[in-house]
C-alpha cells in the first residue's frame, strides 16, 4: 500500500475507537497529523487489549507483545504491524520516548483484573500512565523542546480527559466485567464491587460518581488554567480539554448516571468546542 492508503487504515481505526482524538488531529497541522495518528493508532491498539481477549494469560500474552516490538523498534528492527511501521517513520522535533510507551502497557495491564484500582491515589497514576503519557507523546510531535510548565499542562489535561473517561465508561466496563472505581471509594459509600451494579444501591453508587466527578472536575480546573499559557503550537496537544469540561458538565446535570441518554454529545457540538477552545481557549 502507498504511505497515504497506510494513514487511512490507521485513521479509519483511530476514528473507530478513538473519535475524539480523532477529531482533534483535524485541528493539527498537516505535517504532524501522520505522526499523531500513530500514536493514537498504538494507544488504542493496547486500550482494546482487555476487551479482546477471552481470558487475562491471553492479555498478558499480548501486552507482552507489544513491550517486546518497542524493544525491537528502539532497535531499529520494525515488526510486520501497520501501527508499529507508522511509528518507526514518525520525524518528530525529539525522538519517540518509548519509555512513555512501556508505561502505557504496564498500566493497561491492569484493565486484566476485573477490580484494580484500590483508592483515588491509584486511580490518578492510572490516569496519568494511560491519558498523561499519550498527550505527552502528542506533544513531543508537536513541539521541538519540553518546558516544565508545558508538560505538566499537557499531562495534567491527558489525565483529566482519562478520569472523565472512565466515569463515562462505567456501563461499557460493567459489560466487559471491569470495574475501575476505586473500592475504597466504592466501600466508603457502603459498596462492594461485587455489589456497585444492584438496582437497591443506586443512590450510592450515583454518590460515588459524584465524589469521582469532584475529583475529575479538580483535575480538569487545574489543566485548563495551566493549559492557558500555552503557545499555539503546543495547544493542540491539550484540545481535549474543550470536551472534558462539555462531559463533567452533562454528567453533573444526568445526576450522576452515566448510561442517561443525554450524556451523548453530537460531533458538530464537538467540533464547535474544539474550534472555540483552539481560537480563544
Amino acid at each position: 500500500m502507498s504511505a497515504e492508503e497506510d494513514f487511512l487504515v490507521l485513521a479509519t481505526e483511530v476514528k473507530r475507537f478513538d473519535y475524539d482524538r480523532w477529531l482533534a488531529t483535524l485541528f493539527m497541522p498537516a505535517e504532524v497529523r501522520t505522526s499523531v495518528m500513530a500514536v493514537l493508532a498504538f494507544n488504542a491498539e493496547i486500550a482494546r487489549v482487555r476487551e479482546t481477549v477471552s481470558e487475562a494469560m491471553l492479555g498478558d500474552i499480548r501486552l507482552q507483545w507489544w513491550r517486546d516490538a518497542l524493544s525491537d523498534l528502539q532497535s531499529g528492527v520494525v515488526r510486520a504491524h501497520p501501527v508499529l511501521q507508522a511509528l518507526s517513520k514518525i520525524k518528530a522535533p525529539r525522538t519517540l520516548d518509548v519509555s512513555l510507551m512501556q508505561e502505557m502497557i504496564d498500566m493497561r495491564a491492569k484493565d486484566l483484573d476485573p477490580a484494580p484500582i484500590a483508592s483515588e491515589g491509584e486511580l490518578l497514576v492510572y490516569a496519568e500512565a494511560t491519558g498523561g503519557n499519550l498527550h505527552r507523546l502528542i506533544y513531543n510531535v508537536l513541539c521541538h523542546k519540553e518546558t516544565s510548565g508545558a508538560v505538566e499542562a499537557v499531562m495534567r489535561s491527558g489525565r483529566s480527559l482519562a478520569l472523565t473517561g472512565i466515569l463515562r465508561a462505567v456501563p461499557f466496563h460493567a459489560q466487559n466485567d471491569l470495574l475501575l472505581l476505586p473500592i475504597s471509594v466504592l466501600n466508603s459509600h457502603g459498596l462492594e464491587a461485587s455489589t456497585v451494579f444492584r438496582s437497591e444501591h443506586k443512590d450510592h453508587f450515583r454518590a460515588v460518581l459524584e465524589q469521582l466527578h469532584e475529583l475529575a472536575e479538580e483535575e480538569y480546573l487545574q489543566a485548563f488554567e495551566k493549559s492557558l499559557s500555552l503557545s499555539k503550537v503546543e495547544k493542540p496537544a491539550v484540545l481535549c480539554n474543550a470536551l472534558t469540561g462539555i462531559y463533567l458538565a452533562r454528567l453533573k446535570k444526568c445526576e450522576f448516571e452515566p448510561a442517561d441518554p443525554r450524556m451523548q454529545v453530537s460531533n458538530i457540538r464537538k467540533i464547535f468546542a474544539m474550534t472555540g477552545y483552539k481560537l480563544f481557549g
